[in-house]
């Protein structure tokens, strides 16, 4: 016999028990092989079940979102109508008041109301939505004052002078 068919028999020999090793540890293995491989398809079966099931919380959570922000919409809109609406009567009952001054009083309503809807702290959206009741009562007070027979004024004094301490 040759060298190389000896080297030739040896890998053969060497190929042969490693097959031989590897059935034997297959053989062996075999049950817990089957079990691993029975985890491994229910955990892909929960994992897809897990899946699904977030995917469609995802979905509900992402639909009431836009339905909530399309009623805060509609809401900002009727605060923005109403803030219109009151720079309307303050024209309205002081008929001399100059219209910037209107317009001024006007955008400093619309500022709050910007202020305390975006706000993103929780404390100072209330904070915020408590300064801008208290500018639309001030606003309601001088209107109020006229409408109930006072004497006639040229100018808002109460909301102007709220605006003032808001700028000190």
């Amino acid at each position: 016999m040759s060298f190389p068919e000896d080297i030739g028999k040896f890998f053969s020999r060497l190929i042969n028990s490693f097959r031989g090793e590897a059935a034997t540890w297959q053989r062996e293995n075999q049950p817990e092989l089957d079990r691993l491989k029975g985890e491994k398809l229910v955990a892909a079966a929960e994992l897809k079940k897990r899946l699904e099931i977030m995917e469609i919380r995802f979905r509900e959570e992402c639909r009431r979102t836009q339905m909530e922000e399309e009623r805060q919409t509609e809401q900002f809109g009727e605060f923005l109508a109403s803030i219109d609406e009151m720079k309307a009567n303050m024209l309205e009952y002081y008929a001399s008041m100059p219209k910037p001054l209107a317009l001024m009083i006007h955008h400093h309503a619309a500022e709050l109301l910007k202020e305390a809807w975006h706000s993103p702290d929780a404390r100072e959206r209330v904070q915020k939505q408590a300064r801008f009741t208290q500018f639309m009562l001030t606003i309601t007070e001088d209107l109020t004052e006229l409408g109930n027979g006072g004497a006639p004024k040229a100018l808002p004094e109460k909301t102007i002078a709220f605006i003032r301490d808001e700028a000190d």
